[in-house]
């Protein structure tokens, strides 16, 4: 379906919710898909369930809880990871998090709850392998919203060491001990029952919940592009890239994407231009006429995708430093899948050295 973001931010300012900015829906929009626009009229019915939902997703991105989170000295989590807060805890997790931070006290049960609660959805990210962080608060967290409250800095709430968390790069190694984990996590995740919208998951058009971080949309003036995941004929994990041009203000028409595969060889190039090893990657040749093209170049400030075809104009996005981040994991992470053996370090020397065999020419 076609998604307006202007008039979807109409439609909840009259429930008296907080809005989100255009950027934020389209990305609550990408993981959550139809249930978050049905919410809407089941809300306005009184649907209990449906109001906890959209209650819980809209504040858990609000810019004061992401404020209250840095505040505590807690890691401030990716987009993804406050959504699926916010849909299976509802209200819950905001309310005791502005509980907590207003009255300064760490040893409440509205900071325990808080810290749990983060640090169960960002164990449950990190195996699923999305990127879990959005940024890593200062040492010295700002000053407490509560009077009366001390001000002297809290450490920081970092991710779950090695015995609770399993590194993407080793989680075929130890598969045991992997299950052990996600046994245990599974028991602390609320019963499907006590999800409070949708009724079942097909009604989103996702799968499981692991399986919702597969996307990443860049959003233009005119143009926009996807980031996804993807795999080919012959069972390589890859990264297809598709761009649409826009058909109204912040609505685009997709049905008219441009859809480009990466090859395997193709990845460390174009993470090489993500990491700015080489200022440009180029995939040729694509389409079953070799009609489609794309282009990364790095710019002053950003990066600038354009994808083509023949017969139809370029598609340019400008992608800011903050968005090249979840494609370049994205790419690293079908790297990784393809050949599970290798670390992430790894993975990046053997990037950057493709990049000096193709300069020397080798």
């Amino acid at each position: 379906m076609t998604f307006n973001a202007i008039t979807y931010q109409q439609s909840i300012r009259a429930l008296s919710l907080p809005v989100p900015d255009s950027h934020t829906l389209f990305d609550i929009f990408d993981i959550e898909g139809d249930s978050i626009v049905k919410a809407v009229d089941a809300f306005k019915a009184g649907n209990e369930r449906a109001k906890n939902y959209l209650k819980g997703i809209l504040y858990a991105v609000t810019p004061a809880t992401k404020e209250r989170l840095a505040r505590r000295g807690l890691i401030v989590p990716g987009m993804g990871v406050l959504i699926s807060i916010g849909r299976h805890e509802g209200p819950d997790f905001s309310v005791k998090l502005k509980a907590w931070d207003e009255s300064g006290q760490d040893n409440c049960d509205e900071a325990r709850y808080v810290r749990l609660t983060l640090a169960r959805y960002l164990e449950k990210a990190s195996r699923s392998g999305a990127a879990p962080v959005a940024a890593f608060p200062a040492s010295a967290p700002a000053a407490p919203a509560g009077p009366g409250s001390p001000a002297q800095a809290r450490p920081a709430l970092t991710m779950p060491p090695a015995s609770q968390a399993v590194p993407a790069t080793s989680r075929q190694v130890e598969q045991p001990r992997a299950q052990q984990r996600a046994e245990a996590l599974q028991q602390a995740e609320p019963p499907a029952s006590d999800i409070p919208w949708p009724e079942s998951e097909s009604e989103s058009g996702s799968g499981p919940d692991g399986e919702r971080y597969k996307s990443f949309h860049v959003y233009g003036g005119r143009f926009a592009a996807c980031f996804s995941e993807d795999t080919t004929q012959r069972g390589i994990h890859t990264i297809r890239v598709e761009a649409t041009e826009a058909s109204g203000q912040r609505t685009y028409n997709w049905k008219n994407k441009v859809a480009i595969q990466l090859s395997q060889r193709e990845l460390p190039l174009m993470l090489a231009t993500l990491m700015l090893w080489t200022s440009k990657f180029e995939a040729k040749g694509h389409g079953q006429n070799n009609e489609k093209w794309m282009t990364l170049e790095a710019q002053p400030g950003k990066l600038y995708l354009s994808v083509q075809s023949k017969g139809t104009g370029a598609r340019g996005v400008a992608i800011a430093p903050g968005d090249a981040y979840p494609i370049t994991t994205m790419i690293v992470k079908q790297m990784l899948a393809n050949d599970p053996f290798l670390t992430a370090d790894l993975v990046f020397k053997l990037a950057k050295k493709q990049i000096e065999i193709m300069q020397q020419g080798v």
